[in-house]
């Protein structure tokens, strides 16, 4: 520290007895100012100290006991504004009534938020406190109206007194926000005031005094504390008045700034210049004035300013008075404490007297001097310290201020320097205040008067100076003066009691306030009461729709990732949306089925939403996209303005707040635009949205993405599907149908849906649901369930035997359309009606009531079709549309009203709706054909007789409109026609019709779509000249059809079954069949890669050669040698300038893409090579190989760069990420590693997980996706640190191959050892499609680089090539594929059974082909099935050790028993059904008992696996097959063995069977022949049925003996047997000798069976179909014979095998060489 001259720090020489003077310099101002304040007040304040010192008497003081008893007796309630509460959402009239309302809820959040005492409430303040807590909205506007209010007066042009007092008594329960917004308004409004505003500056001050706990900053104070400086120095010489406002704002501003500890006040800029001017009051003659002055230059004292330490040593006596200045802001004062640190302020105060008794002159007592308090404050106002009578005062406001009148009373007894005039001066001024504020009781008040009284009159030390008791004889004038009666009486009898006289009393006091009074109007609270309140506004808004959005039942929904997802692969759809709402994504997209239940589960969640509203919060705004007109643009603001409200509020929603969108029925607004984008959701300046947005599933295609996808600020980012995200509501389970019956029935509505039914129990809905045939599934849809529980009872009344009831979709609402007019009907006739409507009622009732209503909706329907394209809401006003269609519905004519009320209508307003939109697509669909809904029954109508083929309505909707844009109508028209034989007839009517009448093509297209939907098959079909363009004929069945000279334009033949079909002179411009022709090589396929460039298409083959393939004509140009292996993987470089390839033989290669060539050789891996990649700069490459290393390599010399060594286990498949900065590896340790391709470092490692046999990374690098060996798809999200699993779902059966990202990664393609591609969606894990044409493992698929193919390679030495951007959605889809095992007929060939793998059991209706029977779930992986030849007993053996005994009768598994210890191979009835003998892998045959279970005897012999065993026609004999080639025969009665025999043909597939009608036994060989046996049962002598060279799975004959059919890999045969006298002649057959064959299976034929007696056999495919096939006979006696498709279940493949091409018509050139790839032929 600079040590300073003791002249410089006003230290006084120590030689002199006075000040010395010395010359002018630097801070001589301050100097000056030092010696003048050397203030007669100091020498009061010390006189009685230094007495004391002297041992002088005092006089005595007055005690408590002396006072009144009854003056402050108890210390009371803060004082605060009081007036009558407002009820809840009654309209605040006055500005005392707002701030009382909020004093009260921030002392209960006060209270709630600290450990403060809890404040004391009256019973109206706890009531109302109660109320107003229930209603949150309604507390924000209390708060709101302050705001309001302060943004009001801060726009007023003028503010008047009333206005500033209105506003600044808001000052502490204002938000910081809003304090200061107010804050600054009156700082500037003041400073820019030419003329000096009373009532601006007490506001400015006031705002000032009545702030929050951090809402000030000390700038604040400064400069207030200036700008009063300033009006100080201008002011003072020109009016007392506004001088003395002046210096009591300047006091009440350096309180506050001592209160906030306000450090560093510029000496010079501040400190000094207010110092002066306060001292230069001193030549005024208004003691008031003085004392104000006097008062601030204290307070200033306890403001640092920044002057050195030494400075302040003179000029700062004590710290004790710092801390006790402070007490203003504590909340509970001490008065112990507050005595005690004025006690320790006195004995520093009398000390620094003692020790400056020789520095400053004149020091001396006032009571010695006899000079009163105004000539010491003319003299001085003060030295400079700091004085303990302002503490004193300040803790005696504090008192005040805190309600701790007793305390002050205490205190004002006890205070150590009460003596000091200016002490008493202050406390009659705040005594004077309290009696003058209405604030306080009335009680206080008074007393205030009487404790001046008391003070005046009986205590000896108070008031001895004159200019004390003329203050406190002012003040009493003051108030007795006043109009306030409550005080004024008191205050004027004391006045008399002193003898005041009228010369004192009319000395013009100044005002006793510490605050402006309350005004008795408010302005400003009556102009913002009429500005609406948003969140008021969003209040009514949350009231009326948690009102109008409450479901009385309400089944929480599941969801999955696809369609064909399993049923365990759900998850809570709230769940899922909660985390897309706290995610960053924009767009939420939730599917389902018509009645899957969107709009409910879009009702529960703004329900849900509106209940967990915060202010401030996210806003759910529920838009039914069907009633607002136009929503591709402004649909926000459409919205909010049915809502009500105005366009000021719509423009703060969209600048200030985030809003969910709840989008309802994007299909029933027919859009077909991204309503996201169209409405330019958050983009820069627009809404701020989260949207969740509903659409069936039927009304989009396969590339419906767009639709919904978000736009990303930054179009480039190809990252924006992360803004997306989906899911599909899942099919009700069995415990959400049994809790939402159980809500049914509890629920109030209930008796009124049912009418006169009567409402059952739980119990007995669920007996029902699950006895009626199918009926559990059908309701798995909750609209279809509702629909099915209204109508059930009525239903099952009228029927005897519910087993028989057969019910469809269509059928439950034709009941439930019934059931809905018949209670309406009797709730018009039982009430209250005018005359005039009793007779409308009368009439529509003799016309029937319920007729009349249905077609009242049909005709409805049509209209609304026709007249707005479908579009279901319906505007109806009388005035603008009585003229119009809509008049004939909506009109209020009382016939039309009561049956419009009378049907399943609602109505919002102006605007009319089918309670739900399936309802819409049911009438029109009974526009179509509609059969007598009151008569009919849900049993099969008879067949039609032959007036069947009557002419439907040519005007009607299937001549006029396309049925194929409206999915949910075909589907009711399809359920139409499983039940309705003669619609059936109708509809074939009009595509036999259509071959003469042109006009009839749309309606042909539509019938022959519905009947393809409803799965009738056309196989065999006379369909010769028929004109269907346009139609849908997906999955169509059409075998052995003819179709010459049809109009198939346009027609979507997509895995239709073409077998066999005559297409000769067809018009075919524009068919689609979704693929284009494969390319053939001729070994195995094992890699393929597309060049960047998209002009080439290479191949690995497996010797070694690499095929190129131009894309433009899809042939092949090139073929690469060198490899010596098979070419396990290939990649081109980014430039397309090079191919990289690698092989099993160890090496890499780099070849010139023009030239063929092997420009380098990347030799150094030991074993094989399993993937190679190109960096995306092309200047690096990578290999993996079995020898469990990672290699890194210069793409421009070959040199070896890095080897990432993996110790743990190979590394089958790497991945370049994007950017090229990182490689990633799988390895068969289950994890994931990334390698830093500079470094050759690790960077990053998962988890542990499956075994990944293969990855690939996203386009954007977001994201990597995995294959594992177990058939799964995983997701992984990658950031520079972290690698996180993400979605995992089981894609396959078998281990995934390869998987490849679409460009714009939006699909994800995957190939596995099951033969099969998919392709899926990458975000969602939902299947888009399923290809399932080759028939060996696929090795590798790629997208095209525009995306719009994907290319597969394949074992089966193709590569197959599918349309990605032409793939349509069909109407049904069988794109998930069950491998088929095994198959057998009833005895009595009405019931099929099939097992499969994974999958239960199925029974199928040998004639339709419908499911009959769904055997339990524990009933899958089925790999053989025997029936009891009485039909009584079904043998199931499982894939494990099980054979499980099914009673027929029963429907109920009777024994399960523990067969084979490896596995059950075979079974086989007995011809009695007693018996039954199982085959297994532990290569014994075992005898049951089938009516007990009980094991009988073990047969042992085989040496392998048995893999067929039977019983011999009579039963005397069973025979037995095992793998090693063994045929032994046994005696059943005894088990002896009697025969054995061994063909030696190798471990192959063998089979034996009795031929029937004799003895013989045949056996089947894996090396394609069929031996038959002697008849002798010692397996001696056989001669050969058939000799081909084609492996057989599987053979059977014919119920007649005289046929065979053997199941081969991928195709089936059929032989014609010789007759007995004929066999040596003709026997054995050859390969020439087969009849026919049915080729088209993609996956090997496991079982084939024939029907009992008829020519009909059936087979079950690894592909997952079952297909029924017919052997038929020419009649023209030629012999031919040709085998027909019956029907089929499963997936559907393309087959065109002998379908005839013959002059077709626009067939394209590709489309051709596709069906002739499948077997088509030219002629």
């Amino acid at each position: 520290m600079t040590n300073h001259p003791p002249d410089q720090l006003g230290v006084p020489d120590k030689d002199s007895r006075y000040t010395s003077q010395q010359p002018p310099r630097k801070g001589h101002k301050f100097r000056n100012c030092f010696r003048i304040f050397r203030s007669m007040s100091t020498r009061f304040s010390t006189a009685s100290q230094v007495d004391s010192r002297q041992d002088k008497p005092l006089p005595q003081a007055l005690t408590e006991n002396r006072l009144l008893t009854d003056i402050f007796p108890e210390n009371v309630a803060k004082p605060a504004v009081k007036t009558a509460l407002p009820r809840l959402q009654d309209r605040i009239e006055r500005t005392n009534q707002l701030l009382y309302c909020n004093n009260l809820l921030l002392q209960e959040s006060s209270s709630l938020s600290s450990t403060a005492e809890e404040p004391i409430y009256n019973q109206e303040e706890k009531k109302w406190l109660a109320e107003i807590r229930e209603d949150p909205i309604w507390q924000d506007r209390i708060q709101w109206l302050v705001t309001k209010m302060v943004e009001a007066f801060i726009t007023e042009t003028t503010k008047d007194s009333t206005k500033v007092a209105e506003v600044a008594a808001l000052g502490p329960v204002m938000q910081r926000e809003t304090y200061r917004k107010l804050l600054s308004s009156f700082i500037n409004d003041f400073d820019e005031a030419c003329i000096l505003d009373i009532d601006l500056l007490q506001g400015l001050v006031q705002l000032v005094q009545t702030s929050s706990a951090g809402f000030l900053v000390s700038d604040d104070l400064i400069k207030v504390l200036s700008l009063l400086k300033i009006r100080l120095q201008g002011t003072h010489q020109q009016s007392s008045e506004h001088s003395y406002h002046l210096t009591l704002a300047v006091s009440r501003i350096l309180d506050v700034m001592a209160d906030h500890k306000v450090q560093d006040l510029d000496r010079i800029l501040e400190h000094e210049p207010l110092s002066e001017v306060l001292s230069g009051l001193k030549d005024s003659s208004d003691p008031y004035l003085m004392y104000q002055a006097c008062y601030a230059f204290q307070a200033l004292q306890y403001v640092p300013d920044d002057e050195t330490i030494m400075q302040a040593v003179l000029r700062h006596s004590a710290i004790v008075g710092d801390g006790l200045v402070k007490v203003t802001s504590v909340l509970k004062l001490d008065l112990g404490s507050v005595l005690e640190g004025l006690e320790k302020l006195q004995e520093v105060a009398v000390n620094a007297i003692g020790i400056a008794s020789t520095v400053y002159d004149g020091v001396g007592s006032m009571r010695e001097s006899g000079r009163g308090v105004v000539e010491s404050l003319k003299e001085g106002l003060g030295s400079g310290r700091k004085k303990p009578w302002y503490p004193a005062v300040r803790a005696a406001y504090a008192f005040a201020q805190a309600g701790q009148l007793k305390d002050l009373k205490q205190l004002i007894v006890k205070a150590p320097c009460r003596q000091d005039p200016l002490f008493q001066w202050g406390i009659c001024q705040l005594l004077g205040e309290i009696a003058g504020d209405t604030v306080w009781p009335v009680v206080a008040r008074q007393q205030a008067i009487d404790l001046l009284g008391h003070l005046s009159k009986e205590d000896l030390e108070w008031g001895r100076e004159e200019s004390v008791k003329t203050w406190m004889l002012n003040i009493l004038g003051t108030l007795g003066s006043s109009s306030d009666e409550a005080v004024n009486n008191n205050a004027f009898v004391l006045l008399q009691e002193l003898g005041s006289d009228k010369t004192l009393r009319s000395q013009r006091p100044y005002p006793l306030r510490t605050r402006l009074p309350m005004p008795e109007s408010s302005p400003i609270l009556a102009k913002v009461q009429g500005i609406p309140y948003m969140e008021y506004k969003l209040y009514k808004l949350r009231m009326q729709r948690l009102k109008d959005t409450k479901q009385s039942i309400y089944i929480s929904p599941m969801a999955k990732a696809s369609l064909q997802a399993q049923a365990n692969e759900v998850f809570p759809l709230m769940d899922k949306l909660q985390e897309f709402l706290a995610s960053d994504r924009q767009v939420m997209l939730i599917l389902g089925d018509s009645g899957a239940g969107k709009s409910t589960f879009n009702r529960h969640l703004e329900h849900q939403l509106w209940i967990d509203y915060k202010r401030g919060g996210p806003i759910p705004v529920f838009i039914n996209l069907a009633t607002i007109d136009e929503p591709k643009y402004d649909m926000v603001t459409k919205q909010l303005l049915s809502n009500n409200f105005d366009n000021d509020q719509i423009q703060e929603l969209k600048l200030h707040r985030q809003l969910i969108l709840i989008c309802d029925g994007y299909d029933e607004s027919q859009q077909v635009v991204n309503l996201h984008k169209t409405n330019f959701l958050n983009q820069p300046g627009q809404w701020s949205t989260k949207m969740v947005i509903t659409c069936r599933t039927q009304y989009l295609g396969p590339s419906y993405h767009d639709h919904f996808k978000p736009q990303p600020l930054d179009r480039y980012n190809t990252r924006h599907q992360d803004l997306f995200q989906e899911a599909v509501i899942a099919l009700f389970s069995n415990e959400q149908i049994k809790r939402y019956v159980d809500q049914f029935v509890q629920d109030t509505n209930t008796r009124q849906l049912l009418g006169q039914e009567p409402v059952w129990p739980s119990e007995e809905y669920m007996d029902k649901l699950t006895a009626i045939p199918n009926l559990l599934d059908l309701v798995r849809n909750p609209f279809l369930l509702t629909i099915a529980l209204s109508v059930l009872p009525k239903l099952v009344a009228a029927q005897q035997d519910i087993l028989s009831l057969r019910v469809t979709r269509v059928s439950l609402y034709d009941k439930f359309v019934e059931h809905w007019l018949e209670t309406n009907k009797l709730r018009l006739q039982s009430n209250t009606l005018s005359y005039k409507e009793r007779g409308v009622l009368e009439m529509l009732l003799d016309a029937g009531f319920v007729e009349h209503g249905i077609d009242f909706q049909k005709r409805l329907s049509d209209l609304i079709f026709k007249e707005q394209d479908g579009h279901p809401v319906v505007q109806y006003t009388h005035l603008h549309h009585r003229k119009t269609w809509k008049a004939e519905f909506f009109s209020p004519d009382p016939d039309i009203r009561l049956m419009r009320e009378s049907c399943p209508l609602t109505r919002t307003g102006s605007q009319f709706r089918f309670v739900h939109r399936s309802v819409l697509e049911y009438f029109f669909s009974c526009v179509v054909y509609s059969p007598d809904c009151t008569k009919r029954e849900f049993a099969p109508q008879e067949s039609p007789d032959s007036t069947a083929a009557s002419t439907l309505d040519t005007n009607g909707p299937l001549f006029t409109r396309n049925l194929l844009k409206e999915p949910s109508v075909i589907q009711f028209l399809s359920d139409r026609v499983k039940e309705s034989a003669y619609f059936k007839q109708q509809l074939l009517s009009v595509i036999k019709v259509s071959k003469a009448d042109v006009l009839s093509a749309t309606a042909a297209a539509n019938a022959i779509t519905i009947l393809v939907r409803a799965g009738v098959s056309f196989n065999g079909a006379n369909l010769q000249g028929i004109r269907i363009p346009g139609a849908d004929l997906t999955d169509g069945q059409f075998d052995s059809a003819q179709l010459q000279d049809a109009d198939l334009t346009g027609v979507n033949l997509s895995k239709a079954w073409l077998r066999q079909v005559d297409l000769s002179r067809a018009g075919m411009v524009g068919a689609q069949f979704g693929e284009l022709p494969r390319l053939e090589e001729l070994e195995r396929v094992s890699s393929c890669a597309f060049s960047p460039d998209g002009k080439f298409l290479a191949a690995g083959l497996w010797r070694g050669n690499i095929s190129i393939y131009d894309t433009a004509t899809w042939t092949k140009i090139q073929v690469f040698q060198g490899h010596q292996k098979v070419v396990t993987s290939l990649d081109y470089s980014p430039n397309s300038q090079q191919l990289l390839s690698g092989s099993a033989d160890k090496t890499a290669r780099l070849w010139g893409s023009k030239t063929g060539s092997a420009d380098l050789i990347l030799e150094g891996h030991s074993d094989e090579v399993m993937t190679v990649a190109f960096s995306p700069t092309g200047q690096q490459v990578a290999t993996a190989s079995y020898d469990r290393s990672v290699r890194l390599w210069d793409a421009r010399t070959g040199d070896s760069i890095f080897v990432l060594a993996d110790s743990a286990g190979m590394a089958p498949s790497i991945a370049y990420s994007p950017d090229g900065f990182t490689i990633t590896t799988t390895s068969w340790d289950t994890k994931i590693r990334i390698f830093d391709t500079l470094t050759g470092l690790p960077v990053l490692v998962s988890c542990e997980g499956d075994v990944h046999g293969c990855l690939t990374y996203s386009h954007d690098g977001g994201w990597i996706a995995t294959g594992s060996n177990g058939g799964r798809l995983q997701l992984w999200e990658v950031t520079a640190t972290t690698l996180e699993p993400g979605r995992i779902w089981a894609a396959h059966t078998n281990g995934i191959a390869t998987i490849s990202f679409s460009p714009d990664d939006r699909l994800i393609a995957s190939s596995s050892f099951d033969h099969i591609v998919k392709l899926w969606d990458s975000r969602s894990g939902l299947l888009v499609s399923s290809f399932i044409s080759h028939v060996d493992n696929v090795n590798c698929v790629r997208f095209s680089p525009n995306g719009s193919h994907i290319v597969s390679a394949s074992y089966d030495r193709t590569l197959r090539l599918w349309e990605v951007n032409s793939l349509r959605a069909g109407f049904s889809s069988h794109d998930t594929a069950y491998p088929q095992l095994c198959a057998t007929y009833s005895p009595d060939g009405r019931q099929l059974l099939t097992g499969s793998r994974d999958i239960p059991m199925r029974q199928f209706n040998a004639d339709s082909g419908d499911v009959d029977l769904v055997f339990p779930d524990h009933l899958n992986n089925t790999h053989r099935i025997a029936f009891s030849p009485d039909g009584l007993q079904i043998a199931i053996g499982d894939s494990g050790q099980d054979i499980t005994l099914w009673s027929v009768e029963s429907r109920v598994a009777s024994v399960v028993q523990s067969a084979h210890k490896y596995g059950v191979n075979s079974m086989a009835f007995s011809p009695c059904s007693r018996w039954l003998a199982s085959g297994g892998k532990d290569s014994t045959v075992r005898l049951w008992d089938a009516r007990s279970g009980a094991a009988g005897r073990v047969l042992h012999g085989h040496a392998g696996w048995v893999q067929s065993v039977t019983f011999s026609p009579d039963g005397c004999w069973i025979a037995s097959a095992c793998m090693g080639g063994k045929i032994l025969l046994w005696e059943a009665g005894t088990g002896e063995l009697k025969a054995e025999k061994k063909i030696d043909v190798g471990y192959s597939r063998w089979n034996v069977v009795y031929k029937p009608g004799c003895l013989q036994m045949a056996s089947c060989h894996g090396d394609g022949t069929i031996r038959l046996w002697d008849d002798d049962q010692q397996l001696q002598g056989y001669r050969y049925i058939l000799k081909q060279d084609l492996e057989i799975y599987r053979f059977a004959f014919s119920s007649c003996g005289q046929w065979a059919a053997t199941a081969h890999s991928t195709s089936v045969r059929l032989w014609r047997l010789p007759f007995p006298d004929q066999e040596q002649e003709v026997l054995p057959l050859q390969a020439q000798d087969c009849v026919s064959i049915i080729e088209g299976f993609t996956g090997v034929v496991k079982d084939v069976v024939w029907r009992p007696n008829k020519l009909e056999f059936a087979t079950a495919s690894y592909e997952g179909s079952i297909r029924a096939w017919r052997v038929v006979e020419d009649s023209n006696g030629s012999g031919r014979v040709s085998i027909r498709l019956l029907w089929s279940s499963g997936p559907t493949v393309l087959a065109a095998s002998c379908a005839v091409l013959s002059d077709t018509v626009g067939l394209s050139a590709i489309n051709r060489r596709l069906l002739e790839q499948r077997g088509a032929t030219g002629v």
